[in-house]
């Protein structure tokens, strides 16, 4: 038997995995509904058609295009080779949900994870208010951020966050991404169509007063706001451990998160693949994983550090060498999930890049 905990993305996908290959598999889920509360701007790249087929109604947007501003209120504009997937979060956790009952897993919603003690799973059923024991082999935890899994098991250690606060909002948009790395640790908005947008701040501190100062800059009022949506952001940590025995951590409860983005739904997905290879062939988990996504997630840790020390001045400067032709090509082309596949013929096309990388360490 395994049980997971969260029906997530990364939780879904790995009960769907395990089931497929034969596992006995329960997700055990402290919601009502799977995909709500929605915490997540739901932005990924094209890669993610490579790990699942998507389903129509879970994709609210494409665009490939992208507006990157400076503090100086200069900006370039980016045409990616493949297009960015804007998705309804709800719809599509709910499809991965689907795909894992199909596979033969079982989802048992309003049930709270309390406490794992010698392979005895204690779960608070909360709609008739009952404690349940259940013996289980494997247990994983992809309960986000602030996983109970990792907590009741001795892996929940020493972890940093963002907070993320976003709004769904009437605004007029050209159908491009727009990101500004000034604001806060970073801004962004992400349209949804000609009128709708997906507009936030993610910052260490001071959340508010960030997000407060961007609806000010773009002059947005409450009488515009659909929905307000916020959310924890672990930061990637690699020296935080993700095993223990029989029990693993998946998705954001393995800080498997890009830190210079936020974003986690591929890393969660690839997590997840790793995780059940290491089940089905019982080798070591944290090897297969950060063997997979390790080098990647401490690229763009180190990034987030570099642009963590940035000020506005190293910011317009940054953008101005974004914007030479043969850097923009190299942006344009890859992947931003895989920094690995770029940061080299970035330093080798501009290595300026290099020198201010350098320069902020020292």
């Amino acid at each position: 038997m395994i049980s997971i905990i969260g029906a997530g993305p990364a939780g879904c996908y790995s009960a769907y995995l395990s089931a497929k290959a034969g596992k006995e598999v329960n997700i055990f889920e402290e919601h009502k509904e799977v995909g709500k509360p929605v915490q997540c701007t739901g932005i990924v790249a094209s890669y993610l058609e490579k790990i699942i087929k998507i389903k129509k109604e879970a994709v609210v947007n494409k665009t490939d295009r992208v507006r990157i501003f400076s503090p100086n209120k200069k900006c370039i504009e980016l045409k990616l080779k493949k297009e960015n997937i804007i998705l309804d979060r709800k719809k599509f956790d709910q499809y991965l949900a689907d795909m894992a009952e199909r596979s033969g897993s079982k989802i048992f919603l309003n049930h709270k994870f309390l406490d794992y003690k010698k392979n005895i799973l204690i779960i608070k059923d909360l709609k008739n208010n009952k404690i349940k024991k259940i013996k289980t082999g494997y247990l994983v935890g992809a309960d986000g951020p602030l996983s109970r899994v990792a907590k009741s098991c001795g892996l929940f250690s020493k972890r940093e966050f963002m907070t993320g606060l976003q709004v769904r909002v009437e605004l007029k948009n050209e159908n491009c991404i727009e990101f500004y790395p000034f604001i806060g640790n970073f801004a962004w908005i992400v349209p949804e169509g000609d009128d709708v947008v997906r507009l936030g701040v993610a910052s260490y501190k001071n959340v508010k007063k960030d997000f407060d100062c961007f609806l000010k800059l773009k002059k947005i009022n409450e009488k515009n706001i659909i929905e307000k949506q916020a959310g924890l952001i672990p930061v990637y940590n690699p020296k935080l451990r993700t095993q223990k025995n029989n029990v693993y951590l998946v998705g954001d409860a393995a800080a498997q998160v890009k830190a210079t983005t936020g974003g986690g739904i591929i890393q969660g997905l690839l997590g997840a693949g790793c995780l059940v290879n290491a089940i089905l062939t019982k080798k070591n988990y944290e090897g297969i994983w950060k063997g997979r996504l390790g080098r990647d997630l401490f690229l763009h840790l180190q990034m987030r550090k570099i642009l963590d020390k940035l000020s506005n001045e190293d910011y317009n400067y940054l953008i101005s060498l974004f914007d030479k032709k043969e850097v923009k090509e190299i942006i344009e082309k890859y992947d931003r999930d895989f920094p690995s596949n770029f940061l080299l013929r970035l330093a080798l096309k501009e290595p300026r890049l290099l020198c201010l990388s350098m320069k902020l360490f020292k």
